[in-house]
């Protein structure tokens, strides 16, 4: 990460790590239909997350949003679970600190190390290419600031969310607060956050954490793939500036959001893709876009 951004508001999101061995996460690349499956792969530690994890993450958005050929990504776990959360034995030592230095550097050293866990799970909000989570079983602590960055969240009827950090009494700081409430509301998003309780899939669909509730595991990943599908066969530039559209109107106003807009479509409605939306339509088959931001 670039290092004057440690200590600004600048989005964390540009920091850049290139990683070729990854261990905690896995890209499944299905170029045929434009879908990328990125998933938590350490079913045996129940997909925790250290240092070694928000790194890779790093990298592999990286990879994601360079990739023309991706156009829709579905975030999942493989197990019995998303995702336990931290990995407390493996950060333990990282947050103590070194016994060798000052109290004031190994401060330091935690600061840049959040800022850097930040940077990994907002590089899915930042990413132009739309991200699906399917949850099952566990999501907790850094599972929910990872699901809240995505842009659908859809779960099975046995997913559990909870906001466990308080319960281990650490501010959750890595997304959740500064998102959630815009999913669920300030007011659930308050007793979620200062109870550390767990809650139901039902509870979520209830309060919009996420879209849909499945049966069952197979079905959440059914339903999950024919909805990337649909987000992927159409034009990845009216997708992905879409995208960047509704991130832009997150936190700004309704007329910042129309000038914006305005001056994106005097730039890009006149593309090979809206040409080949109309000549496909009249020809009576399936478009073929081509267009990326």
């Amino acid at each position: 990460m670039e290092g004057s951004l440690f200590f600004t508001n600048t989005t964390p999101s540009t920091s850049i790590l290139k990683i070729t061995d990854y261990k905690y996460l896995r890209l499944d690349k299905n170029y045929s239909t434009f879908v990328a499956e990125l998933v938590l792969c350490r079913s045996k530690q129940y997909n925790s997350m250290d240092d070694d994890f928000y790194n890779e993450f790093i990298s592999i958005y990286d990879e994601i949003q360079n990739d023309p050929k991706i156009r829709c990504v579905i975030l999942r776990g493989e197990g019995k679970g998303l995702t336990a959360g931290l990995n407390l034995g493996k950060i333990a030592p990282l947050i103590t600190g070194d016994s060798e230095v000052s109290q004031s550097q190994n401060n330091l050293d935690l600061f840049k190390m959040i800022r850097r866990w930040q940077a990994s799970l907002d590089k899915i909000n930042k990413c132009s290419k739309p991200t699906i989570a399917l949850i099952h079983g566990a999501c907790i602590g850094g599972g929910v600031d990872m699901i809240t960055a995505c842009d659908i969240r859809l779960c099975s009827s046995d997913a559990k969310f909870s906001i466990r950090e308080t319960k281990l009494s650490i501010i959750a700081d890595l997304g959740t607060l500064q998102r959630i409430s815009k999913i669920v509301g300030s007011g659930f998003a308050r007793e979620l956050a200062l109870t550390g309780k767990d809650i139901d899939a039902k509870t979520a669909e209830r309060f919009n954490l996420v879209n849909h509730v499945y049966p069952d595991h197979d079905t959440l990943l059914s339903e999950g793939r024919k909805l990337a599908l649909s987000i992927a066969q159409n034009s990845p530039l009216v997708v992905q500036a879409t995208k960047l559209t509704l991130n832009h109107a997150d936190d700004h106003t309704i007329d910042e959001g129309l000038y914006r807009v305005a001056l994106q479509n005097a730039a890009f409605l006149k593309s090979d893709d809206l040409n080949e939306s109309a000549t496909s339509f009249f020809e009576k088959r399936q478009p073929i876009f081509k267009c990326n931001l």
